[in-house]
């Protein structure tokens, strides 16, 4: 007997697909580049308005389906949890982990911008000598932001953080409430799998999406890129890196106690994505599909990556600390001890806040080095290489979601330690074979 699965097993993976674009993407980017890029009337009139088409198309579709998706995954994910006692100690882990690990990430990012100083040598318009840097404010304010005024406002803006506390109250709601909000809580637990239906629908353009992405940044700026900032390129790269292979590592042997060859086996994929698209949305849904094969309960999964979307920017932090002390040294500004760490703490607060979105960063270390009364040479420096940056950020951020819902199911005595032997062995056809009953539970129980 045919199993009906032999067709698609045949496929090719989505991973190998992306990784295809990313390449080609590189190629092609340089090819133009090389022709002139948008020196050339024909490539800046005609190509990369297409290319920039196919890899908005793309952008737009995630963020279009990215705000409904986390709203009802984190009001079913709390209703699922079924009292407040569980959804308090799972949430209050979450948090504290993503703030920890956030703390560490910017540390990580200003020990080695002290030790490679990539700001030292570079000289940008006048050095003014005469700069006076600001104290950094409290972070009650930041605190205060998460609390929407009104949620429709946050929700047509997209403004995730609010969202989620807003998810979050309401999901506390229902479980208060028990059998009287079943037909809404049910009412969600639909909702929440049609998003899922409507991302399966858009993963299939992401390749294309990949592909112009990387074409448009890669022809625009070429190879001059990596130049007057190789340094800064270089720390943000390392910073990203320690973070991802130690103190991830570290999270996973002795917190989660997973086989990192294991992880990285099934988390690799959601980090090429991450790494291409440069936006921790697109890789949502693989992070989804991946946390299950690795044993953490979907309860879980379903609270904490959705959360850690938006909240869990560990990447983000490693920049927001290395940008600040780089504007300081471009400027021979001596930032004493307390003021980093301080930077380091707002860095944090900020990431937290920041939407899933590429070049979202750029944007809000504006706003921090403008607060602090730099400048913003700095940030003229690194715009036309912040996608390049980014691409290590973004990783980590998504890379960063999926260990902490690890670390939290284990520490909730939850991980599913069968199922991570399984995911040892997995084949890629075995991947697929999963991912594909694991979507007809999603199709069985919205029609139950």
């Amino acid at each position: 007997m045919v199993s009906p699965l032999a067709g698609e097993k045949k496929k090719m993976s989505l991973v190998k697909k992306i990784f295809i674009g990313l390449i080609g993407g590189v190629i092609v980017g340089y090819i133009l580049n090389f022709l002139g890029g948008t020196e050339n009337p024909f490539i800046a009139d005609y190509v990369f308005p297409f290319l920039s088409f196919v890899g908005n198309l793309f952008i737009r579709l995630i963020r279009m389906v990215v705000v409904p998706l986390v709203l009802f995954c984190i009001i079913d994910a709390a209703v699922s949890l079924g009292d407040i006692k569980k959804l308090r100690s799972i949430g209050v882990k979450t948090i504290v982990f993503f703030l920890a690990s956030g703390m560490i990430a910017a540390g990580i990012g200003l020990v080695i911008v002290n030790i490679v100083k990539p700001g030292i040598g570079i000289t940008i318009g006048e050095m003014a000598n005469e700069i006076t840097v600001n104290q950094i404010a409290g972070p009650y304010e930041t605190i205060l932001n998460m609390i929407p005024l009104n949620p429709f406002t946050s929700l047509s803006s997209g403004d995730m953080l609010p969202i989620i506390v807003f998810a979050l109250f309401l999901g506390l709601a229902l479980i208060a409430l028990g059998e009287k909000a079943a037909p809404v809580a049910n009412g969600i637990k639909v909702l929440s799998d049609a998003m899922f239906r409507m991302i399966l629908f858009i993963l299939g353009i992401i390749p294309y999406g990949v592909f112009g992405l990387m074409a448009v940044a890669l022809g625009t700026y070429g190879i001059k890129i990596f130049g007057p900032v190789l340094k800064f390129i270089a720390v943000d790269y390392l910073a990203n890196f320690i973070m991802v292979a130690g103190v991830y590592s570290l999270f996973l042997t002795f917190i989660a106690r997973v086989s990192i060859r294991t992880f990285w086996k099934h988390a690799f994929e959601p980090w090429l994505l991450a790494f291409s698209a440069c936006t921790t949305n697109a890789a949502l849904p693989r992070s989804m599909k991946v946390a299950p094969r690795l044993g953490v309960p979907k309860e879980i999964s379903n609270f904490v990556l959705p959360l850690g979307a938006t909240a869990n920017m560990n990447g983000t932090c490693i920049y927001f600390a290395i940008i600040v002390l780089f504007a300081a040294q471009l400027y021979g500004v001596d930032l004493p001890i307390s003021q980093q760490i301080l930077a380091a703490g707002t860095a944090t607060l900020l990431s937290v806040g920041c939407a899933a979105t590429p070049q979202i960063g750029l944007v809000i270390s504006t706003t921090l080095l403008t607060s602090l009364g730099f400048p913003l040479d700095a940030i003229a420096l690194v715009a036309g290489i912040y996608r390049i940056v980014d691409q290590a950020h973004t990783s980590t951020n998504a890379t960063g979601d999926i260990v902490t819902s690890l670390c939290i199911a284990a520490m909730q005595g939850e991980l599913d330690r069968e199922q991570l032997k399984v995911a040892a062995t997995m084949t890629p056809a075995d991947i697929i074979e999963f991912d594909a009953k694991a979507e007809e539970e999603v199709i069985l129980s919205s029609n139950v």
